[in-house]
């Protein structure tokens, strides 16, 4: 009879348990269904037809600078899916004028350039990009300046949209400094045209000369990731028109979730809602994460972490018997419900480096003391998550602090061979050793990784994190946003605001991002360096005349979607069984094209606002 007693009472506990604590004591299905992504490839185009789009890019070979804004460049180019090619400096000579080829210096030195021949080159139709501004008087009129007054004193910083180039940017003020350039004091030509000035002073404009066209850059900022989508577009200024590529993908990570939950009442919380930290997850953060995936479609990618302390010397205990159980077994269920995956953060909140490697002090970080014992903590924070959902393979990484060395990847290949992604930063603002900047494709490290790395992140954006987000879509066509759940908890980051504030901006960021650029393909991390690779792989042709455009893809991932800039004024048409066509930006001739055949046949007509 006293066995049959406290059977019952056991059972009441664990049912009063999991009462409080909401979750399913049995593991849920974790089995995982990749998207698929259809490809589409379609014959070549007819020999002969159009002109394919020449993007003829000069460095001198001594200009540091000029060299890295080529660096940035070329990386910009390539994953808008445009070609491009170096000519140096007596090649120039021999470049025919057309409307398709855009000459682009990059550098301030440019002396072995003959000014009489870039002036009949632009006279004769030539297109000429001028990626940094540089001291020329001589050329003071091609450049499309009335009057050139010398460099002026100090950096100016901001930018303010006059002509947007693509949408969504908002304008930096001149408090922000995420763009702080060195410029000449000018006054343009009436016949100019501003699309972006910073401190009320050109920063770029187009100008006609003779039968050609110059857009230049009044700027020193071209080496940076931040502006890589203007770069890009810019350029579509000069040609006579331009298509680029979109990837067509958003991603949402959120960061040390699951985790354990802070045993301590938060003052914000308990202020807002008179909940625990745990009870607040789990009742109001948790459900209004749930209904923004259900709304906006997002597939969230959760990124466990399974303690805090900083013990990095084995042997360190399992974490089966830990706090993170319960979070993990409360969320992980519901993530994988939603559609979403499970990866990995850390065992702890170390950043995998040892003592060899670089690890910014501020940090105040426990470097690990080899490869084994890192290794050892991902191999337990692996075992918890396959405790719980044992056919969920893990694939994706983020570092702690955006910090880890290369001793790191090779303990992640030895304790999770699974993994394959690693998720770090696009821009880290800093030269020096610390957060690990990546690009988007494989690991220069180890090449079994692909890098994806996150582009903005916070609940509450910012103008820069706008800024940036906005310019990463410009360029190809991809958000990864990224959240803690416990920005929420910390006064600093949340800027003292509760939950209830931080939900509606966040939604409001989300409603911007569906309304603004809806195809958008919401993914988990692993289905969009799915699609990312294919997007890399593919190959896309295109073809110029004065009243036709001819798109060709091979292994392309359908639907597709490109952005095309015409002149103003010009209307294109596509046949409806092709695709569709949306106007973006009217004043600066941008249009969107949503194509679902590999191969596009669009017909330019003079639209109502033709000049």
């Amino acid at each position: 009879m006293s066995c049959v007693i406290a059977s019952v009472l056991l059972l009441g506990g664990l049912l009063q348990l999991s009462r409080s604590l909401q979750w399913n004591p049995f593991p849920a299905d974790s089995s995982y269904a990749e998207t698929e992504f259809p490809l589409g490839s379609s014959d070549p185009a007819p020999g002969g037809e159009g002109s394919p789009l020449r993007l003829m890019i000069y460095s001198d070979p001594s200009d540091a600078e000029g060299l890295r804004v080529k660096g940035n460049l070329a990386e910009a180019l390539e994953l808008a899916k445009l070609a491009w090619d170096e000519i140096a400096a007596e090649d120039i000579a021999a470049l025919p004028p057309d409307p398709w080829q855009v000459l682009v210096l990059t550098g301030q030195k440019n002396e072995a350039i003959d000014p009489v021949l870039l002036k009949r080159y632009v006279e004769n139709g030539g297109r000429l990009a001028v990626m940094t501004r540089f001291y020329a008087p001589a050329l003071n009129e091609l450049f499309g300046m009335a009057q050139n007054r010398g460099f002026l004193q100090g950096a100016v910083q901001g930018m303010t949209m006059v002509k947007p180039l693509f949408p969504g940017y908002p304008d930096l003020p001149s408090t922000n400094n995420m763009f702080s350039n060195s410029m000449l004091d000018v006054t343009l030509l009436p016949a100019s045209r501003v699309y972006l000035t910073a401190g009320g002073v050109p920063l770029l404009w187009t100008h006609g000369y003779g039968s050609g066209r110059v857009v230049y850059w009044n700027s020193t900022t071209g080496v940076q990731k931040t502006g890589r989508g203007l770069l890009v577009h810019s350029l579509g200024l000069a040609a006579e028109s331009m298509v680029t590529a979109q990837a067509g993908i958003r991603t949402l990570e959120i960061d040390d979730f699951p985790s354990p939950a802070p045993q301590a009442t938060n003052p914000l919380v308990r202020q807002e809602y008179g909940l625990s930290t745990l009870e607040f997850y789990e009742r109001i953060w948790w459900a209004d994460m749930a209904r923004f995936a259900g709304k906006y479609g997002w597939k969230y990618t959760g990124l466990m972490i399974g303690n805090y302390q900083n013990r990095t010397t084995p042997p360190l205990p399992p974490l089966t018997g830990e706090g993170p159980s319960q979070t993990i077994r409360f969320f992980g269920p519901r993530l994988l419900k939603l559609g979403g995956e499970l990866g990995l953060h850390g065992y702890n909140h170390q950043s995998l480096v040892t003592p060899d490697e670089p690890l910014p002090p501020s940090l105040n970080y426990v470097p690990w003391p080899d490869r084994g014992a890192m290794a050892e903590g991902l191999t337990r924070l692996a075992e918890l998550a396959h405790s719980y959902f044992p056919d969920h393979d893990l694939r994706t990484y983020v570092p702690p602090s955006n910090v880890m060395g290369r001793e790191g990847k090779e303990a992640i290949e030895a304790a999770v061979p699974s993994v394959n992604i690693i998720a770090s930063l696009y821009f880290a603002g800093s030269e020096e050793a610390g957060p690990l900047e990546q690009e988007f494709g494989p690991d220069p490290d180890n090449a079994r990784f692909y890098d994806y790395p996150r582009i903005s992140s916070g609940y509450w954006l910012d103008e820069e994190e706008q800024f940036f987000q906005t310019d990463a879509i410009a360029n190809f066509g991809l958000v990864n946003h990224f959240v803690h759940p416990d920005d929420v908890l910390d006064a600093k980051r949340s800027q003292g605001r509760g939950w209830s504030f931080l939900s509606s901006k966040f939604e409001e960021w989300m409603a911007h991002l569906t309304g603004s650029y809806p195809y958008l393909q919401p993914l988990t991390v692993r289905d969009s360096v799915k699609k990312l690779i294919l997007y890399q792989n593919s190959r896309i042709e295109t073809r110029y005349t004065a009243d036709r455009i001819t798109i060709r893809a091979q292994e392309a991932p359908l639907p597709s979607v490109y952005t095309l800039r015409l002149p103003v004024g010009k209307q294109p048409e596509l046949p409806a069984e092709q695709g569709t066509v949306i106007s973006w930006e009217p004043a600066s001739g941008l249009w969107r094209i949503e194509a679902v055949q590999p191969a596009l046949e669009i017909t330019l007509k003079d639209g109502e606002d033709a000049p």
